[in-house]
């Protein structure tokens, strides 16, 4: 609940990974009123089509807010920050640019006071902002409508088809084109590429 309260927040970017996969994602993050959204999701969901139907799309998730940053390179800028701004408070100091909300949402999940200055920091509380920065973990508990869906996984095999025509082996004078087949790809007008070629490849058959 506390999470879809930044519900029109952007984080630009993000890295957003399958745990115990090499599945992963860089780019924007949206926040909706549902979970999330943006082009890194929707590229680890065309990733992870697969498997995430597999597991009934439910899967653990993790979030890196601080993009492709190494987790040294985030706690010696913390680190910095804090030197630099003993007595102001970490709540109103976010680093690495990240949106107000998302910094005192990341703040609330750890249970600290936004009016707390950054010299009352310790080591242990400053590793838990830095794990949670670089590695917050959420739980993927379903997913959108079918009708919010962009492109779909999954159909006629390939080598269901002559690859030359894209007519069918098993009958034919039938052909298929577009999302129809195994054919998909993350978004950015890959799809609609693909099925303008095949429908030209189809008609002129």
């Amino acid at each position: 609940k506390a999470f879809c309260n930044l519900m029109g927040t952007v984080v630009d970017p993000v890295v957003m990974s399958i745990p115990g996969s090499k599945m992963r994602s860089v780019g924007a993050l949206l926040v909706t009123h549902w979970g999330v959204s943006g082009p890194a999701t929707l590229k680890l969901s065309s990733y992870a089509a697969r498997f995430l139907a597999e597991k009934d799309y439910h899967s653990p998730l993790a979030i890196s807010w601080t993009g492709e940053r190494k987790r040294q390179e985030v706690e010696e800028e913390l680190l910095r920050l804090q030197a630099q701004n003993p007595r102001k408070q970490i709540g109103t100091l976010h680093p690495f640019s990240l949106p107000q909300r998302l910094w005192t949402y990341v703040i609330s999940k750890l249970g600290l006071e936004t009016c707390k200055p950054w010299a009352e920091i310790g080591r242990k509380t400053m590793n838990r902002i830095v794990e949670t920065l670089t590695n917050d973990q959420y739980v993927i508990a379903g997913k959108g409508t079918f009708r919010d869906e962009f492109v779909t996984c999954g159909g006629v095999s390939l080598s269901s088809v002559h690859a030359q025509t894209l007519e069918s082996k098993h009958c034919p004078g039938l052909f298929f084109a577009g999302e129809v087949l195994d054919v998909d790809a993350i978004t950015g007008g890959f799809n609609l590429q693909a099925a303008w070629t095949m429908g030209v490849v189809v008609g002129r058959q």
